[in-house]
């Protein structure tokens, strides 16, 4: 069976279930056709884009010669679908914009005949055609119909990675992925999980009027606060500019009575002697500064270990500003892992050491930072405000720090990690780890398989197959 006699097609079981099958018939049309395209205009414009097509004896509908030369590039923004495409139709060479949609007359219902930005499409590539479109200047346009060229493979093996209900949606198909072609990719991820929080970065940097130091407070703060309390220690970060802290960096008492104070966990009456030291000292230094706390309701207890209590965090952060005396911004220009945990790796003041909570009373324990809350702290602070800076300030060298300080670490410990080694996927760094969440956060949930390089693959793998 050729190419130009199999198509896809729905049937339906009677129980609610759709299953793809192939149907031979004659070439201009198959026998049952789903009505539109089975996906959409996403999983048409990567089948032209990756010339997943039948190109034998290429002709427009009303029958010209076509040779693909560049099919072109996929956009998102607004506009033709791919851009910089060059084809040669009758043997003259067209290079453009090329459109592609379900049917041909989804031109005109949206309204393209009317836009001078369709002006320049030398192509205009469909699944059906249906209709006779013109550009704005009445130009005919050039089209190809798709629906006799797609092979059912690559449809059907959409179709499953869609329905998949496993870990991701390629679980199963997991190993047919060339392993080589797999790192490059995984690089190319982590780099967008940075630039993705590069902009988070980049606001706040704005914000702060240029100052890389109150940059990395911020930062700092939001990563002491794990996802739970990020928010409300941002909020803190705001309510506490890091120079008003930074002139009491030698005073214990007085860092935590501004930290504490200014997250407005000091507003009640206390039985202990320290919380009362402490609403007494920020008291003053909040009339001195003129100082306004941060909302107290907006801090969650609830469902935590409370070893991660904010009040244990507040506490952890108050000894890593002392211990960088004043000198936040020296975090940024540290080589190795080794002297970021130094600086990290403290301890709460010792009322903690018998408490979670203030005049709550709990059996002694240490509430030390640790090594792996160190590494989080790096992961998701000192890293991405260096990969940050080094774009805003074209420093190259930023970048490079942030990502070898990635392969310096271990990989985090979570569920997403754990599935992605049951596929044998195992993050050896915490570089390797932060592109695996990214795949799985922003492709694998999302079903974003036509954009993954994993999907790619194996999509173009079934139609050679095929």
């Amino acid at each position: 069976m050729n190419t130009a006699e199999r198509y896809p097609t729905w049937t339906d079981s009677g129980y609610g279930d759709r299953t793809l099958r192939v149907v031979r018939t004659i070439p201009s049309r198959p026998l049952l056709l789903e009505p539109g395209f089975p996906y959409g205009e996403d999983l048409l414009q990567f089948i032209w884009a990756s010339r997943l097509f039948d190109h034998h004896a290429l002709r427009t509908t009303d029958g010209r010669s076509v040779e693909v030369l560049k099919p072109g590039r996929i956009q998102r923004n607004s506009g033709p679908d791919l851009l910089e495409a060059q084809v040669r139709i009758d043997g003259q060479l067209w290079a453009g914009t090329v459109e592609v949609h379900l049917r041909s007359s989804e031109w005109n219902a949206h309204g393209h005949q009317f836009d001078p930005a369709y002006e320049n499409v030398v192509l205009h590539v469909v699944y059906e055609h249906d209709a006779e479109v013109r550009t704005l200047q009445g130009n005919t346009l050039p089209t190809i119909e798709l629906l006799p060229r797609i092979s059912a493979e690559s449809i059907a093996l959409h179709y499953n990675l869609m329905r998949d209900q496993g870990f991701v949606p390629c679980a199963s198909k997991l190993g047919r992925v060339d392993k080589e072609r797999l790192s490059p990719w995984l690089e190319r991820v982590l780099v967008e999980r940075l630039e993705r929080k590069t902009v988070e970065v980049e606001s706040l940097y704005r914000s702060l009027h240029g100052d890389a130091a109150e940059t990395l407070y911020h930062m700092l703060a939001r990563a002491f606060g794990l996802k739970v309390n990020a928010e409300p220690f941002g909020m803190l970060a705001h309510a506490l500019p890091l120079r008003t802290v930074q002139k009491y960096r030698d005073d214990a008492l007085r860092t935590e009575a501004l930290l504490f104070g200014q997250a407005g966990l000091l507003q009640v009456d206390f039985v202990d002697d320290y919380p009362r030291r402490l609403q007494q000292e920020h008291a003053a230094l909040a009339r001195l500064h003129h100082l306004r706390p941060a909302p107290v309701a907006a801090w969650k207890f609830g469902r935590m270990r409370p070893v991660n209590f904010p009040t244990i965090r507040i506490a952890q952060l108050a000894q890593v500003l002392m211990r960088c005396q004043g000198a936040v911004h020296d975090m940024l220009h540290l080589d190795r892992v080794e002297e970021l945990h130094r600086l990290l790796d403290v301890s709460a003041s010792d009322y903690w050491s018998t408490h979670y909570q203030f005049d709550s009373p709990a059996t002694s324990k240490p509430k030390r930072l640790g090594r792996v809350g160190a590494d989080h702290i790096i992961i998701n602070a000192i890293v991405p405000t260096l990969f940050a800076l080094g774009r805003i300030q074209g420093d190259q060298r930023l970048a490079d720090r942030a990502m070898d300080l990635m392969e310096q670490l271990p990989p985090e410990r979570n569920t997403v990690l754990d599935g992605w080694a049951t596929l044998g996927l195992v993050a050896d760094t915490a570089a390797r780890g932060q592109a695996l969440l990214e795949l799985k956060n922003m492709y694998c949930s999302a079903r974003r398989c036509l954009s993954c390089g994993v999907g790619n693959q194996l999509l173009r793998a079934s139609v050679k197959s095929g």
